[in-house]
């Protein structure tokens, strides 16, 4: 998946939320569902939260055939059954240029909607965001600061970037162990040397749990990552997903 290994697997591994998130209420912030940017009319800025992850009327934790209920049949289908990122086995579902996956995180045979991605200008999220967008425009459509801080990440000693908003990142996140609900946001520019892009990172953590020891983090998040070209600023790709501090794993 585009550029995934330059930041996604590198600070936080995807993660999939429990099946019976897809029932909740998932906010007023309208996010079209059919193609259109008109949702746009009646957005107001705010931090990312779980109503913005979701496209074309699906949304994070639905099941294959909630989708295929909205959408149809998928233009194409893929039974990945050795992958060697962390999800394992996963099922992918192509509808046009939207591209959906499915994963059995928790083993439990219940394969729900993990991933969200495109690269096209055609599929619009909240805000009226697509493929297209400038940075000043994702930056309109969420809540920021106009001064931000700028952004470190353990094992660096220069600036990578800068938040958006929230102060957090998964060294901090790690080693202050909130207990609270977490929304963060930041521009990180960590490899843009290397092929001129850069991603603007926006996190969601459910009230966190803990285990007993305090070393592990086993609450519920989330994120919508927009991958800009550094020379125009505009968007080239976008990704919703479910996401977890590696440390789950230990």
């Amino acid at each position: 998946m585009k550029k995934s290994v330059k930041l996604i697997s590198l600070l936080l591994a995807a993660f999939m939320l429990t099946a019976s998130l897809a029932s909740c209420d998932w906010g007023v912030h309208p996010v079209p569902e059919d193609g259109t940017s008109s949702a746009a009319e009646n957005y107001t800025p705010h931090k990312f939260g779980v109503e913005d992850a979701a496209a074309k009327g699906v949304r994070l934790g639905m099941t294959e055939q909630q989708v295929t209920e909205i959408l149809g049949e998928p233009d194409g289908r893929q039974n990945v059954t050795n992958d060697n990122f962390i999800y394992g086995e996963y099922t992918s579902m192509r509808y046009g240029k939207l591209n959906l996956s499915f994963y059995d995180i928790n083993e439990q045979g219940n394969f729900t909607l993990g991933i969200i991605y495109t690269e096209s200008p055609e599929v619009n999220f909240a805000g009226g965001l697509h493929v297209g967008s400038t940075k000043d425009e994702v930056l309109k459509a969420f809540t920021y600061e106009k001064e931000p801080a700028p952004l470190y990440f353990s094992t660096m000693e220069e600036s990578c970037g800068d938040y958006i908003y929230g102060d957090v990142n998964r060294s901090l996140f790690l080693e202050n162990k909130p207990t609270d609900v977490i929304q963060c946001a930041y521009i990180n520019r960590f490899g843009e040397d290397v092929d001129h892009s850069y991603v603007m990172e926006y996190y969601y953590y459910n009230p966190l749990d803990w285990n007993a020891d305090k070393s592990a983090y086993t609450g519920d998040s989330y994120s919508m990552v927009f991958y800009l070209d550094s020379e125009s600023d505009t968007v080239t790709a976008v990704r919703i997903g479910y996401d977890f501090i590696e440390d789950r794993m230990s």
